[in-house]
């Protein structure tokens, strides 16, 4: 998915501002269009995403659009459309575990903005409108597909609410809007956590993909020193619940003073190294090479599995990759090849060893290793053009 958002997009706008740009529709719709929805409905489930038909900013009961059949949960096509033609939306949560192209393109906004994200679908016949005024609590990349849909944004409420705080009662949502816009195929739109915004139909056929991702907050950073604290008896000890004032108030005394002795030493980055040593990614097969003992051709394409580049240090001789909370050691001279692919996370085996100065089968063992540690997947370059939108 080639996004560009320009040069200040991840340092400045994201999570501040609502953000507009485009894509060629055509693209998109050879990755995805109605014969790929078709496509899915025909299967009757959709596991393991998630299908729900909304109206009225409320999502339908179950046994509204579902049916057991042979002993399975299925949607009922014939109720799902009957309702659809009476201005209920269509939502599949989780696309990208169940298509390939929306997967591709939910991997690439991961590594754009360094964190785990997700895709869900929205379907819309004429002006309906699947959820009242609302915010989300994740940042968003909505891209219209097909037809239109008419987008208000009102910015926030009150700034970066988080699940654990923050009112959504439509009331509260701000009258003025800050961004107005009918989407068109092709048009991508940012939409920060918590900016309330009002969706609907243009009155047409539309279908948007909503790309989610959520961002560590200061909360998370708080709760990662708390953890951190643990190492100091007093953190450990149970509160006294039976002790007098003067008791309770030393113990808090000394439970701050934890707190503060290990916050001290500690920066935002250190939190952010953790981060990156314990980053996974996407669990992703790569047959025939997750199993064969063959190592993979000069044309096969290598790509990063993690969300965040492993961090790369040098060791006594070794090269040493970490992630996943795991430490990779591999011979030192295998140093040029990892750093060309954690700095360029997708790229030819052939491409990787003229660029790291070595040779092909050099590589392509260097390959086979990680793809064991499952820190790569691997796919033939057919395979990998098959996929897609790609993200930048």
């Amino acid at each position: 998915m080639a996004v560009e958002f320009g040069p200040d997009f991840v340092g400045k706008q994201l999570s501040n501002e609502v953000v507009l740009t485009h894509l060629d529709p055509e693209l998109l719709q050879e990755h995805f269009s109605w014969h790929d929805l078709n496509e899915i409905l025909s299967r009757g489930r959709v596991e393991p995403a998630e299908l729900t038909l909304c109206a009225g900013g409320r999502p339908l009961p179950e046994h509204a659009y579902m049916a057991t059949r042979a002993g399975h949960r299925v949607v009922d096509l014939t109720k799902t459309f009957a309702l659809m033609r009476s201005g209920v939306s269509l939502i599949i949560d989780s696309l990208d575990r169940i298509h390939p192209a929306i997967r591709a393109a939910t991997d690439d906004v991961m590594r754009m903005v360094g964190e785990a994200a997700s895709c869900n679908l929205f379907v819309t016949f004429d002006d309906s409108q699947a959820l009242d005024s609302h915010f989300d609590e994740v940042d968003t990349f909505v891209v219209q597909v097909l037809g239109t849909k008419s987008w208000r944004v009102h910015g926030p409420s009150e700034e970066h609410p988080v699940p654990e705080y923050g009112d959504s009662d439509p009331a509260r949502c701000p009258a003025a809007v800050l961004f107005e816009r009918t989407l068109e195929p092709g048009d991508v739109i940012h939409v920060p956590r918590g900016w309330w915004h009002t969706v609907r139909g243009g009155g047409e056929s539309s279908l948007h993909l909503t790309f989610a991702f959520t961002r560590p907050t200061g909360y998370d950073w708080l709760r990662w020193v708390a953890y951190r604290a643990l190492a100091d008896v007093s953190v450990r000890e149970s509160l006294a619940r039976a002790g007098t004032p003067q008791e309770q108030r030393a113990q808090a005394e000394r439970l701050l003073d934890a707190f503060m002795d290990e916050a001290k030493g500690l920066t935002l980055r250190d939190f952010f190294d953790v981060e990156r040593r314990r980053a996974g990614g996407r669990d992703t097969a790569g047959l025939p090479w997750d199993v064969l003992r063959a190592r993979p051709p000069a044309e096969a394409v290598v790509e990063l599995a993690t969300v965040r580049p492993p961090l790369l240090d040098v060791r006594d001789e070794q090269v040493v990759l970490t992630a996943v909370d795991q430490e990779f050691a591999l011979p030192v001279a295998h140093r040029p090849a990892c750093e060309v692919l954690v700095r360029e996370r997708r790229i030819q085996v052939g491409e990787l060893a003229a660029r790291a100065g070595t040779s092909v089968a050099a590589v392509a063992a260097l390959v086979s290793a990680l793809l064991r540690a499952r820190l790569v997947t691997v796919a033939d370059e057919r395979a990998r053009r098959a996929e897609g939108w790609r993200a930048s």
